[in-house]
């Protein structure tokens, strides 16, 4: 059955894809992660090198290439900025709303496609993630687009373009996040198969053909980058892959992230709020349409969507039951399973007002009308815990956002839940909706407002004008290399400079630490990073010779007396009050007060950076205690 595509279609996509793109380029990266793929995508470019990532000069194996491509891609399209590098996030987050509305209209109705796109996009989790750069946005929506054709191949296996679609995401997912993106579709495929008791599915799957699209998608830049980085193939499947799952990955650099499993249950339901409340009435009617569908008298259609509901409960579960023993699951992890449990929720929220569903009607209105008096009622005193805590504590303006956006959550809430109760659901979804949107839009500001604590980007802007391209950039380190990664982003944002204008360089010779020679006669600015500052900074060890950025202390030391200007950032991840991780554990002899302190970063400089540094301020007429000091 074809289903038109009105203007309230139209209308819900538009909105959808400007609250996901909303502020995208307002505040610096978020370090660690979004400075690794923004700083990889960067590489890319600066080397013309799309084959091998490169992170701060050197290669960076430990994730397949998709996300690279696209961010790399937006940033030769848009420039080397912050909206360029999420903007294939966000619109990863939009594509899959788009096939969220698409499915929910052949499962229900198109009142259903309109929820269920309007939902996913309002969903805690999805604008969250999809304005920052992490892979999981994309991975969701490619498996979801992956279980809607393996659902609509098995009921009309002739039409050959979900075949080939079915094949190719599932080779896409693969390129996005290693064989894991394999295992979910084949996971649901088996589940439908026992379901049906028969396996008959897969003999008329055309498997060989799929083999063969999987690897065309695959094969090439396996084996582009194995033969350009001997090792990487065994180093990837075997510490990225099985030693992550094991909890045995060296080094632990994503235990910043990691959660216990009644928090992993948890950020799960978080990144579904507010639809995660709908949760008992969506089973509910799930249940009711699998077990109608089995029925002897079950039409076709029925009998369609009944595996339909099967196949996005187990698309729902998969991520959650997967990881939930794993003692190496990150808050992350469970984001896949979103948009399966968006679609079953908008399919209950477009069928409400059934006889048999006016009841969980009932009981929503006031489950939101109560959290709405609660949420509302904690604008008044939840802000004042939240501007104590030491990392946000000179945050200016965090007081007033907070108690915004909880005063609006809990209105939106509120009126939601009375409409329900009034019998107006598609009232009180439309009123959510809005509700949301100024919610989001007050996060996306927040994001901007607490950029101290999270980006570098401020303290490069300060401190680079006034030390020039002759300074060495050192970082104590962290727990992932991404931040030095951002650092280099933002030291060069134009793109490379010619050999000439390096300090030093030759065409010939080796480039001065700090350096990096890019495409043609162009060369980038690096950070050395210190390799023995601490168990927390251990830098990964990946196949092939010891990176050009990596220094230690001694090293350090020597860069320090010499004649070169350089300066010192410490970690800002450290734990402030860690007696065995002191602020100046690393510092070199001799370093002085800091020339900068922005948030938790502290940058010092040595003799000659120092020089520059009152040099500059001296030309800006500014005493050096007025253009030094904390940001």
């Amino acid at each position: 059955m074809r289903l038109g595509v009105g203007w309230a279609d139209i209308a819900v996509l538009v909105l959808g894809l400007l609250v996901l793109t909303c502020g995208l380029g307002g505040y610096g990266f978020y370090e660690p992660h979004e400075g690794h793929f923004a700083g990889v995508a960067r590489e890319m470019l600066l080397r013309n090198d799309w084959v091998t990532p490169t992170l701060n000069g050197a290669p960076y194996l430990n994730k397949p290439p998709l996300l690279y491509w696209l961010i790399a891609t937006s940033t030769k399209l848009f420039g080397f900025n912050e909206f360029a590098a999420r903007l294939p996030v966000a619109l990863a987050g939009w594509l899959g709303a788009v096939v969220a509305w698409k499915w929910a209209r052949e499962l229900w109705n198109p009142t259903a496609g309109r929820m269920a796109a309007a939902m996913l996009c309002m969903a805690a989790g999805w604008f969250l993630f999809t304005h920052q750069i992490l892979i999981d946005v994309l991975l969701a929506s490619l498996l979801l687009a992956s279980y809607y054709c393996l659902w609509r191949f098995l009921w009309e296996p002739r039409r050959w373009r979900y075949c080939l679609a079915l094949y190719g995401l599932l080779g896409l997912c693969i390129l996005t996040k290693g064989p894991v993106g394999l295992f979910f579709p084949v996971l649901s495929w088996v589940g439908l198969a026992l379901n049906r008791r028969s396996f008959a599915s897969f003999q008329k799957a055309r498997l060989v053909l799929g083999a063969g699209v999987i690897l065309a998608v695959i094969l090439p830049w396996v084996v582009a980058v194995e033969r350009a980085n001997p090792g990487f193939l065994k180093y990837f499947l075997l510490n990225e892959n099985l030693s992550r799952i094991a909890d045995v990955r060296w080094p632990p650099d994503y235990a910043v992230s990691k959660v216990s499993a009644l928090g992993y249950l948890a950020v799960a339901g978080i990144w579904g709020i507010p639809w995660t409340l709908l949760l008992p009435q969506a089973l509910s009617s799930a249940w009711q349409d699998w077990q109608q569908g089995r029925s002897p008298e079950a039409t076709w259609s029925q009998r369609r969507r009944s595996e339909g509901m099967l196949l996005l409960t187990i698309a729902a579960a998969a991520p959650l039951l997967l990881f939930l023993p794993m003692s190496s699951r990150l808050v992350y992890y469970s984001l896949p399973a979103l948009p399966p449990v968006i679609l079953l929720c908008a399919g209950w929220w477009s069928r409400c007002r059934e006889p048999g569903q006016r009841q969980g009607q009932r009981s929503l209105g006031w489950v939101f009308a109560l959290l709405g008096l609660v949420v509302g009622t904690g604008a008044f005193w939840l802000p004042r815990l939240v501007v104590n805590l030491p990392e946000l504590a000179n945050i200016a303006g965090l007081h007033f956002t907070a108690a915004f956006l909880l005063l609006a959550l809990g209105a939106s809430w509120l009126v939601a839940g009375v409409l329900l109760l009034a019998r107006w659901p598609y009232r009180a979804l439309v009123g959510l909706c809005l509700g949301l949107s100024l919610v989001w839009a007050t996060v996306a500001n927040g994001f901007a407002t607490t950029e101290a604590v999270r980006s570098s980007r401020q303290l490069i802007a300060a401190a680079d004008p006034r030390l020039g391209l002759e300074t060495l950039w050192v970082f104590e380190g962290s727990r992932e290399l991404g931040a030095a990664g951002a650092m280099s982003y933002y030291l060069d944002r134009r793109g490379g400079h010619p050999l000439a204008e390096v300090p030093g360089a030759t065409r010939t010779a080796p480039l001065p630490p700090g350096w990096a020679r890019g495409r043609a006669e162009t060369a980038y600015r690096t950070v050395m990073v210190l390799t023995d500052g601490g168990v927390n900074r251990l830098p990964p060890v990946f196949p092939g010779p010891a990176p050009a950025y990596a220094t230690n202390r001694r090293q350090l030391q020597e860069f320090w007396d010499s004649t070169r200007p350089v300066v010192f950032v410490t970690d800002f991840l450290r734990q402030p009050n860690d007696p065995q991780d002191p602020l100046d554990l690393n510092l070199p002899i001799s370093a002085k007060e800091p020339l900068q302190v922005v948030g938790p970063r502290q940058l010092y400089g040595n003799a000659a950076a120092q020089e520059h540094w009152e040099q500059s301020c001296a030309s800006r007429g500014q005493a050096t205690a007025e253009c030094s000091g904390r940001i």
